[in-house]
């Protein structure tokens, strides 16, 4: 190929890529449900495997089984506590990033038995190993997950609000800059909140009874307010790399970060491009 040959093809593919023509499609979250092997009406195998991706691969599959559990992989057996229904909810992600969530209602008493064919993943020990998207605080990885309590001491994570479009913010009340950004906090959430955004602010003080206090004075009632287990050691401000709040992270529904940084920088249009 000579050289203004190949010029006119790359000027082509670039042509290509401005026109959106070679835009990423999104993959389709699809999933069967199938009793268990060992014959338990509380155990059923999750198969994800039906999910599909028409212009590349799925690298990342997980789950929230609807009874306060989680996981992750193509297929995954899982022992609910009760036969009863369920909500599951399973994300898929691929490798260029883009992600597509789905969420069905499954009726233990209503199973089928596993297929026995020869393309079953139960039957196969030949099944992809299933790579996830890289767990970080930076634009583009997943959220670290993390479990602490809220203001009744019950305990809240990050993996509860799959499916929603979180705003995650650090602050303190002895920080004037945090107290000054709560009314552009609550206007995001009157503004997103009926579109599926969640408020999450995680309290830094010793005294968090007196910023919780300071909140619901305020009226600022509609955020889920958490707290730091451990005050002193501040163990989620350092697995997310936050040295000084306020400090915030927009998380999208499949868990991945969309936006890290102070909240004054975080604008509606950002919110809105992951709603």
């Amino acid at each position: 190929m000579n050289r203004r040959a190949l010029g006119f093809v790359l000027f082509l593919a670039c042509a290509l890529c401005a026109s959106g023509a070679w835009a990423n499609t999104p993959p389709i979250a699809e999933f069967e449900v199938h009793a268990g092997e060992d014959g338990s009406p509380n155990s059923v195998v999750f198969d994800a495997t039906v999910s599909r991706d028409a212009d590349g691969t799925i690298i990342a599959y997980q789950w929230v089984f609807g009874d306060g559990t989680t996981g992750s992989g193509a297929t995954k057996a899982h022992t609910y506590p009760n036969v009863s229904s369920y909500t599951v909810l399973l994300v898929v992600t691929d490798n260029e990033g883009a992600s597509h969530l789905v969420r069905r209602t499954i009726d233990l008493n209503r199973v089928e038995p596993v297929p026995r064919t020869p393309t079953s993943p139960a039957a196969s020990p030949t099944a992809p190993a299933v790579a996830n998207v890289p767990v970080g605080t930076y634009v583009g990885a997943r959220a670290p997950e993390f479990a602490i309590p809220d203001l009744n001491d019950s305990i809240v994570r990050l993996s509860d609000f799959l499916g929603q479009v979180v705003l995650l913010e650090f602050w303190s009340s002895g920080c004037p800059a945090c107290v000054s950004a709560l009314p552009y906090l609550e206007s995001l959430r009157r503004a997103y909140g009926p579109r599926g955004l969640v408020i999450v602010d995680v309290i830094t003080d010793h005294n968090y009874r007196g910023a919780g206090n300071l909140l619901a004075q305020s009226g600022y009632t509609g955020f889920v307010t958490l707290r730091e287990s451990n005050p002193t050691m501040k163990q989620t401000m350092i697995l997310y790399g936050v040295a000084r709040v306020p400090h915030a992270f927009l998380i999208d529904r499949t868990g991945v970060i969309r936006f890290n940084g102070h909240l004054s920088f975080l604008r509606g249009e950002t919110i809105e491009a992951w709603l």
